[in-house]
């Protein structure tokens, strides 16, 4: 059965660096492989559109992408530490097998120490079993190398530190899915699942850590639930241990590059979170210099970067109130979705579109607020920055009552009252604005001229939750006291929130 579409050729060629691209014709002109395989590969390449008349010929299909995924493995045969040992086992498997032991053994060895290096466990395991094999020819001759016994030792070791691997990636994974389902803390009880992960064996000390790997994960691991309960002076703690690890043994970055860029991220996040914008902006920098190295250098990390630094220069562009900066970066972000469309995955597309529906809405331009706002409540997986999600209902309600949509407004409203029920947790705060905007509405029905009563007494209710020193965490998503300020004072939301932090470009 025939597994590869026309499109997907297309999306492959059009994926490919100008590097891989020569790369393959270099390889195609060594291997004489049909002409008209290249003819149909330029085509595709010159394509500015997916054009579905161009691909009628099904075995060109088939072979084409077969000989760019062959290419690709050669490509990075050299670069890649699996396909460099993998080879290398290959190749004492042959010399094994001609007799040629003591070549085998020099091999085995250096290939050894490059599995250790990379903790490559499996690896190490399977040289281990070709050790053993090795070994036992070894004695006949009289050579000795190493024993069985040192063998079995250190073999019952490296299980010891590959299951503990194991242990952390599953401990993290439950941590991770609890994170989606509900991000920042907001009741007791979140509360008090963070403490149950931070006191559980794995996280309370690294004593049960046996790798560098697993290290790595722990601090990950920590810096997530800090996250979650807005201990940031913790959270950056377990950042720079986590990044200090890792330039500390480089070829950990290049075998878990992703956890690098994130907590480069999350360091932008804290400085972000702390309102230190200067530092922000030189964290910032920091994360977009990366691009140029080579642990970084595929597509899916580069638009790792990208949509990071992204995000986190619109942000900053919003609460500093500079509005022709931050239309300047929504056109980037535009370009950017246009140019990767299906490499560009959706809770990055619902980061993006909150984001600019918090700036028009900031800048007071309800109508396009509100296209954005749609596009992330248009999401069917709820699953996807369920928080994100939850806050575009209520700052909708927001959007239709700015824009008058009176006959929506009370069904919004009482759906949301509804759904609220079934939602995992909510601040106080979501409670509050859902109450009074249906004060709000009901006035702006009957037409009665109180709304600045009702605002005053919205002040003073929110006042009063936000002694909670949890709730604040809402205005990271949304400024609730800047919009209420707005209202009482005629003056532009993003006027408020730019003087709000005004200190804040200063650190």
């Amino acid at each position: 059965m025939n597994l590869i579409s026309n499109k997907d050729l297309y999306d492959l060629v059009k994926s490919l660096s100008k590097s891989e691209k020569r790369f393959l014709k270099l390889n195609a002109s060594a291997t004489k492989i049909p002409i008209e395989l290249i003819s149909f590969f330029n085509k595709i390449e010159t394509e500015d559109v997916y054009s579905p008349e161009h691909y009628k010929i099904k075995g060109n299909l088939e072979n084409l992408y077969n000989f760019i995924l062959k290419s690709l493995r050669l490509f990075y045969a050299d670069s890649s530490a699996s396909f460099v040992i993998k080879d290398e086992i290959t190749n004492v498997l042959n010399l094994f097998d001609k007799a040629q032991y003591k070549q085998c053994r020099k091999i085995l060895n250096k290939q050894k120490q490059e599995a250790y290096l990379y903790e490559r466990f499996h690896f190490v395991l399977e040289l281990i079993g070709l050790e053993k094999m090795l070994i036992t020819i070894e004695n006949q001759f009289n050579i000795i190398n190493n024993t069985l016994i040192n063998l079995i030792k250190e073999e019952e070791e490296v299980i010891k530190k590959a299951k503990n691997l194991g242990e952390y990636a599953l401990l993290y994974s439950k941590i991770n899915l609890n994170t989606r389902q509900k991000n920042k803390a907001k009741t007791q009880q979140d509360l008090d699942s963070i403490a149950s992960f931070l006191n559980s064996p794995l996280l309370k000390n690294e004593k049960l850590v046996y790798s560098n790997k697993a290290l790595i994960i722990y601090h990950h691991c920590r810096s997530v639930l800090f996250c979650r309960c807005q201990d940031n002076e913790s959270r950056e703690t377990e950042c720079q241990l986590l990044l200090e690890l890792m330039d500390k043994y480089p070829k950990l970055i290049e075998e878990m590059p992703n956890r690098y860029i994130t907590t480069l991220n999350n360091l932008i996040n804290i400085a972000f979170e702390e309102r230190k914008f200067k530092t922000c902006q030189t964290r910032i920098n920091d994360l977009q210099n990366k691009a140029t190295y080579k642990a970084f250098n595929t597509t899916d990390l580069q638009l790792k970067i990208i949509t990071n630094v992204l995000n986190a220069q619109l942000t900053i562009h919003i609460n500093t109130g500079n509005s022709i900066e931050a239309e300047k970066t929504v056109v980037e972000i535009e370009n950017i979705l246009k140019k990767y469309q299906e490499k560009i995955n959706k809770e990055e597309e619902i980061v993006f579109d909150y984001i600019i529906a918090i700036m028009h809405t900031y800048f007071g331009n309800y109508k396009k607020a509100q296209h954005y706002i749609t596009k992330v409540l248009s999401q069917g997986n709820k699953m996807l920055r369920e928080d994100l999600q939850s806050f575009a209902r209520i700052i909708n309600i927001g959007l239709n009552y700015e824009l008058n949509n009176l006959k929506q407004l009370n069904y919004i409203i009482l759906t949301l009252k509804q759904n609220k029920n079934h939602q995992i947790s909510h601040f106080k705060t979501e409670n509050l604005i859902l109450s009074y905007f249906e004060k709000l509405a009901e006035i702006k029905v009957d037409k009665k001229e109180n709304e600045k009563i009702i605002f005053e007494s919205f002040k003073k209710d929110l006042a009063e939750v936000m002694k909670d020193p949890h709730e604040d965490n809402v205005n990271y998503y949304f400024e609730i006291e800047s919009y209420i300020n707005s209202k009482l004072n005629g003056v532009k939301m993003s006027e408020l929130v730019s003087e709000k932090y005004k200190q804040a470009t200063l650190s």
